[in-house]
């Protein structure tokens, strides 16, 4: 996932990054928690530790603890356990983080490998552990475009090849392109397809919903779309769904994000293009650097000059010049 210009524990300061962290939505996310009253959170792909952060301040003004999964932690993440010794990082999946717990927390983020067999892997263990008893507050993070309905990978070899939708990669995606684009949002891997049954973690969490009754899912359509599961049996549960109700598949937050992942598109288009640009002005001054190097150039100067009688149509001079201006 692209690193961008972000300040206060990952929250967006510049209009062209990503938005990627669920640190973003923390004012919507931490008052459900005090609802549902958790005192045990786990973190599934905490990244670089941005929401985990938030969730530490969270915790320290509600007495709960937090753990915090990531396979491969970059340094970020181990600086801030460091810092914070009373996180646990747990360096697993999050179903092998799931399958050594001895209990269920009282909620758990996932933000995890973002395809539809991974999702299920681990919302099928929840329930698995969950028994007879209700399922915890469940929060996830690309609940929206582009994740809803399309499988992405950061590593496709832990997915059988059975389950993994056509693969794409060094690809680019934008809204209403249900295949490839020629710009947009870079992916390593991503299903070469939005769409059909088994792709994108909204489908995920729906097709889990089907297989488990007495469960609600509220979606807050903002920076790729945060969802939030619950148990309707819960007895915090009124409390959840009318603290979440006003932000629930509301139409100004969808057009807001709409505009928003547009812009981010057209911002990559551009830099691309600038890109290829920048590349192609240096080839071009390489040439001109070994023209100007050679005797062939002295040559054709002294004809031209010859032949305009004394005018010459250029000089090894302005060639020159022209290269050295900044």
């Amino acid at each position: 996932m692209a690193e961008g210009k972000v300040e206060n524990n990952g929250q967006v300061t510049d209009a062209l990054q990503w938005g990627y962290s669920l640190a973003n939505v923390s004012e919507i996310m931490t008052p459900c928690l005090d609802a549902a009253g958790v005192k045990s959170l786990l973190e599934i792909g905490s990244y670089a530790g941005e929401l985990t952060e938030v969730l530490l301040e969270w915790a320290e003004g509600s007495g709960a603890t937090v753990a915090t999964v990531e396979p491969l932690p970059p340094d970020r993440l181990r600086d801030l356990v460091r810092r914070r010794p009373e996180l646990e990082l747990i360096e697993d999946t999050g179903v092998g983080a799931l399958a050594g717990l001895s209990e269920l927390p009282d909620a758990i983020v996932i933000d995890g490998d973002h395809n539809y067999y991974t999702l299920t892997q681990e919302l099928d263990k929840i329930a698995e552990m969950a028994g007879d008893q209700a399922l915890p507050l469940l929060l996830f993070h690309d609940v929206g475009w582009p994740h809803e309905r399309r499988d992405t990978y950061y590593a496709p070899d832990r997915v059988p090849e059975s389950e993994r939708q056509p693969l794409a990669k060094d690809c680019t995606i934008a809204p209403g392109n249900p295949g490839l684009s020629d710009g947009g949002l870079p992916y390593e891997y991503a299903a070469a397809f939005e769409g059909g049954p088994k792709n994108g973690v909204l489908t995920a969490i729906e097709d889990f919903m089907k297989r488990n009754e007495g469960l609600e899912l509220a979606t807050v359509p903002v920076f790729f779309g945060m969802g939030m599961l619950w148990p309707k049996s819960a007895p915090w549960a009124d409390e959840v769904r009318e603290l979440i109700a006003p932000y629930n598949r509301n139409p100004v937050m969808e057009r807001a994000e709409a505009n928003r992942v547009a812009h981010l598109v057209r911002g990559h288009v551009d830099a691309a293009t600038i890109r290829e640009q920048q590349a192609k002005i240096a080839r071009y001054e390489e040439l001109l650097g070994r023209l100007l190097s050679s005797s062939s150039m002295g040559v054709a100067e002294r004809l031209t000059k010859l032949r305009q009688r004394g005018n010459p149509v250029f000089t090894r001079q302005e060639i020159q010049d022209l290269l050295d201006q900044e």
